[in-house]
């Protein structure tokens, strides 16, 4: 890289990081999440630094990056998601079939809020869309790591009981 290459991406580092981590945060409602979405937004201008060099408004530039790189991570988090939850659903993707729309995935969640007592759900939703370790899950509700993992086999146990009716 040359050195007013170094400095435009060191400028647009101090310039634009916070008010990206702000915009990622606020979209994501995940601080440490929305510091790595910034991040790879940063490294994908260094990917295409000769752009931005001739590009007429570099923070501009960065924005519609990191709005693509927003949406890229939640269609990886919905679909994440969909196998995670391991239901023998419709919901399930496959190959060559885009990913469901976001109000299918929210009436998905609130049947599953409903076939569950408010602490499963709660210990389901720390693990599986909060990405929380059982570890953490263990520590906050005051069992094991053992029973966080056995709780979670039975949850799931639970859901595909409820939802067997369900085609593939």
């Amino acid at each position: 890289m040359h050195p007013d290459q170094d400095r435009l991406i060191e400028q647009l580092h101090r310039d634009y990081f916070g008010k990206l981590t702000l915009y990622a945060a606020a979209t994501l409602k995940n601080q440490s999440l929305a510091q790595d979405v910034v991040q790879d937004t940063f490294h994908e201008a260094l990917r295409h630094i000769d752009t931005l060099m001739d590009h007429p408004n570099p923070g501009g530039w960065l924005m519609v990056t990191l709005k693509n790189k927003l949406r890229e991570a939640e269609r990886s988090r919905r679909r994440y998601l969909l196998r995670f939850l391991s239901l023998d659903t419709d919901l399930l993707t496959e190959p060559g079939r885009e990913d469901p729309p976001p109000d299918r995935i929210q009436s998905l969640l609130e049947q599953i809020q409903q076939a569950l007592t408010p602490e499963e759900y709660r210990l389901l939703t720390r693990l599986t869309i909060d990405g929380a370790s059982h570890l953490e899950v263990a520590k906050e509700f005051h069992i094991s790591v053992y029973a966080s993992q056995k709780r979670l086999e039975r949850i799931r146990k639970k859901l595909c009981q409820r939802f067997s009716e369900w085609e593939p």
